[in-house]
């Protein structure tokens, strides 16, 4: 159990470090509170169907400005034939994907009624997605153009490596397409005021 928490931990620092923007409304707004959501580990495997299997570790991220915006941050790397000793802290694994996707909107909170330490925060609808991907492509729906809509436009996998196939001559994606792929619903959570934290949360629509 160490070693895992210890190699979720390595993971998710070098996954966070990829992102550089920083989370927010207004450029001189003020952060009012940032709650961190425990890291959840995902295991899939295709066998004996299709050689591969996949291990992903996830994080999410809520950052509450005082203009009312909120920026959620969801973080996750995924490895194939990811291989732990028993008896050594060696570890080895095959990098499939990273990424990092943040979504911006709205928020209205009010204190809990049943315990003052948390905070419930009901999250709008975002209206904006900023996404990184496995240093191949980046996306913001604010600042669109043809080349993001042709990374984000769907595209097939490989069954014998879960690799994505990606046709060039696809048709690019708009923005609003991809917002709408994307996007949850109004959602509310509680966050914990004095540890910082919050459950974390299936914003799947």
């Amino acid at each position: 159990m160490k070693k895992y928490k210890k190699l979720v931990t390595l993971f998710l620092t070098a996954a966070m470090a990829l992102s550089l923007a920083a989370c927010g409304g207004k450029a001189d707004g003020k952060i009012t509170g940032i709650y961190l959501s425990p890291a959840q580990l995902s295991y899939i495997n295709m066998r004996p169907e299709y050689n591969y299997y996949l291990t992903t570790f996830t994080q999410q991220e809520i950052t509450l400005m005082d203009d009312n915006t909120y920026c959620l941050e969801v973080s996750a790397a995924t490895f194939s034939a990811l291989e732990l000793s028993e008896n050594t802290s060696d570890a080895k694994g095959n990098e499939r994907e990273n990424s990092i996707t943040k979504f911006y909107g709205t928020y209205t909170s009010q204190v809990n009624d049943l315990d003052e330490d948390l905070l419930d925060v009901t999250l709008a609808a975002p209206t904006r997605v900023v996404r990184s991907f496995d240093q191949l492509y980046w996306a913001d729906t604010d600042n669109w153009n043809d080349a993001m809509g042709k990374a984000v436009a769907p595209t097939q996998t490989d069954p014998n490596t879960g690799a994505p196939i990606v046709d060039e001559n696809a048709q690019p994606w708009t923005a609003q397409q991809f917002l709408e792929s994307v996007a949850f619903p109004e959602t509310t959570v509680q966050v914990n005021v004095k540890t910082s934290s919050f459950d974390f949360t299936d914003f799947a629509a």
